[in-house]
This record gives C-alpha cells, structure tokens and sequence, in this order.
C-alpha cells in the first residue's frame, strides 16, 4: 500500500499538481477540476465534472521584505511645491532622475518609509484617492503628470491649518519587475521658495542635501498597494502625530483611510511574535537565555511603553545579549516582526490584553512531566538549560523549593 501510495504521489507531482495542506492535489486544468487527497497510508483519486475555480491566495499580512527593497525601480518620480502663503501648490514638470547618486539616495529614502503603520481604505469604491491611484497605475505615462498635482493640491487642501513650506513627492515604483507600487512623501523645507525660483535641478539638489542634513525632514509618508497582494492598502507613517492614533486626522482623511489593526489584537502579536522567535533559536546556540526571559522582556516592555516602536522593542528584549551576537539577533527579530506585520507599527499597548495566559509559561518534557510559572524562573528556584548536557544529551532541570504540596484530585 505504501508503495502504491508513493507511486501515486510521483504521478501527482509529475503531472503538475498542486497540494494544499488537508485539500490534497489540485488541478484547474480544462476547465475542470481534478482532486487527488493524501491521508496518512492511503491515496485516493476522485474526479469532479465541477467547473474549478481560481484559487484565492492568502494576502501577506508582512510589511515589504528586504528582497523586495532592494528590488525598487524608480519609474516615475516628480514633486510639487507647497507654500502656506499661496492659496495653490506650484507645480513642475516631470522630472527624470538621470544622476546615479540621486537615484540611489530616493530609492533609499523609499525604503525607509516601507515600514509604516498599515491602513486600509474605509470605502474604496467611493475612495476619490484610491481612484486617482488606480488611473495613476493603468497608465502611467498619460496621467501621471495630472495625477500628481491632483493629489499633491488635495494634500494641501485637507490640510487647512498652518503648514511648513515645502515638497510632496509622487512615485511610482516597481517591485521585483512586476507589481507597482506609489510612493507619496511631504518634505517640509524651509528654503523652498528661494530655490524654485533656480529651477527644478537646483531644487532637486538643495532637497538632497536637506535629506543628509536632517533624516526628519520627511514628515509625512506613504506606501500605496491598490493590489490585493497584501491584507494592508496603506503603509503610512506621520512625525507630526499625537495621541494614540499612527496619524494626524486631516492625513487620514486626504488618504480615506483607517488603521488595519487595534492595540487590542497588537499587544498579544507582539508577545506572540517574540516567543516564536525565542523557540525557532533557543537551539542554535546564540540566545544567552530561556525562552521565558524573552518572553517577560517583552512584556515589561509593553507595559512600560507609552507606544510601541519597533526598534525599542527589539533592543528591550535583546539588551541582554553578548554585543557579538545582538547584530545578528536582532535582524533575526526583525525578520520575525516583519513577517507578522509588527515592524513599523506604532500603538499604545492594551494592557488588558496581557492577560495570565500570556504571562504564563508552560514546559512538557519528554516524559509528560508539566513545569508551570511566571515570571523570571531564576527568582522562583527554577534553572532550566537552554540547551541539552553535552554529556547525555538531556536538559538538567534544576527545582528546589521548601515544601512540595499534593494537589492531585483524590479519587
């Protein structure tokens, strides 16, 4: 039977089936279906006259990896100026970023705002913006130009109260050669109007150098996905930001847009996030600790913390670490926060959502013995190894305690 079974898997394969997890092979071949599901001894084909259907891919919950980063191609780029003493922003033509260096340095610029808080759009059929982006992305090369004033004078418009001089830059730019995505940036500038008037290649220049000067000088940002691609639409981020929301209220509204996640299902992710980092490297010998050291650091920290920060975060649960290995551990953790959607995102942490359960840190060894506790093991008599004894290959756990109660049920 086993080997009947590996036949028929080999057959599967060779045809060009696909397997999901519990659905078995699929193939949408001829416009009809053909299902082939693997138990664990025995293989079953059955073929459906159901016309199939195209399959629905899991939208990625992840902020753009490094490999996409590095993938950015800069397809169009131009800016406008914004000045608080006209009533309309002054707009330029499109400008062709020819210089190596500049192409560079926005690209880089780009991928320092790929991290934001994610957002989706409140209704995207009624969505004026999301619109002006879907026209913007089917044909770049004739609307780009209108496009981008259109959105740089909304940006302006929704934004009625005092506001500092200077740019707002609208990109597109391509991801691993196939998707698009629009970059939009508000760089304040307080030498902008006595550079337009030298021409766009003096500007472009003197925006350059503010950048070097001053990293803050982006205020405002914004990653746009009309796709379905990812389960966010925006990646948005605001310095000039209060209070508990990722964004000033007349920025949301210029982008109709409201935060993907609540602090509510934030907190718990995180300390998920951290403890599933913990276990996939608590045996490769660079964790200095417990999985249950990481796993309180993270929790101190987000009581203590009036937002989460990315970046704070890691170094809270990693301050512990060797200096030699803290580089390597948190790209590590990074990574982790990346994939669960985390890095970027900023939130006042519920509290309420940290509840025992979180707190609470269970262990099972081989032979069915549970330990149980919280908090730092060390601080209740509790030593247990990070890893096996060299010697027998087995985790020395060490308990010492002044009284030993017995509180199984009597029978």
């Amino acid at each position: 039977m086993l080997k009947t079974m590996k036949h028929s898997l080999i057959k599967c394969l060779a045809a060009g089936l696909s397997y999901y997890p519990g659905k078995g092979f699929h193939s949408y071949k001829n416009s009809f279906s053909t299902v082939v599901t693997i138990f664990e001894d025995f293989c079953i084909f059955r073929v459906t006259s159901q016309p199939s259907k195209p399959l629905i891919m899991a939208k990625k919950e992840s902020v753009l990896t490094d490999v996409e980063k590095e993938s950015f191609e800069i397809e169009k780029f131009i800016f406008h100026i914004i000045l608080e003493s006209e009533l309309k922003p002054i707009y330029l033509d499109e400008i062709v970023l020819v210089d190596k260096d500049q192409i560079e340095f926005f690209k880089q610029r780009f991928k320092d705002v790929s991290e934001g808080v994610q957002h989706v759009f409140v209704e995207k059929n009624k969505s004026n913006f999301y619109k002006d982006c879907n026209q913007l992305l089917k044909d770049p090369g004739k609307h780009f130009l209108t496009i981008s004033e259109k959105l740089t004078a909304s940006f302006k418009e929704f934004h009625n109260k005092n506001m500092n001089d200077g740019v707002f830059i609208t990109s597109i730019v391509k991801v691993n050669k196939t998707r698009r995505l629009i970059f939009l940036l508000k760089i304040d500038h307080k030498k902008v109007y006595e550079y337009h008037i030298k021409g766009k290649k003096a500007l472009l220049t003197e925006i350059t150098k503010t950048f070097v000067e001053d990293k803050k000088a982006i205020q405002k940002s914004a990653l746009v996905d009309i796709s379905d691609h990812y389960s966010w639409d925006v990646l948005a981020t605001d310095r000039s930001a209060t209070g508990k929301l990722a964004l000033r209220d007349y920025f949301a509204k210029f982008l109709n847009v409201v935060e993907k996640d609540t602090p509510s299902s934030l907190t718990p992710k995180v300390i998920s996030a951290v403890r599933k980092w913990a276990i996939a490297n608590k045996e490769t010998g660079k964790l200095q600790h417990e999985v249950s050291n990481y796993k309180n650091k993270v929790i101190d920290y987000l009581k203590g913390a009036a937002k989460y920060k990315t970046k704070d975060c890691i170094n809270a649960v990693l301050d512990e670490e060797d200096d030699d290995e803290k580089g390597e551990l948190s790209k590590s953790l990074k990574s982790f926060f990346d994939d669960s959607g985390l890095t970027g995102q900023s939130f006042a942490p519920n509290l309420n959502r940290i509840d025992t359960a979180a707190r609470k840190h269970i262990r099972r060894t081989a032979e069915g013995v549970v330990i149980q506790w919280e908090g730092d093991p060390a601080e209740l008599n509790i030593e247990i190894p990070i890893v096996p004894n060299n010697n027998d290959g087995l985790y020395h756990i060490l308990i010492k305690t002044s009284n030993l109660e017995v509180i199984d049920k009597d029978v």
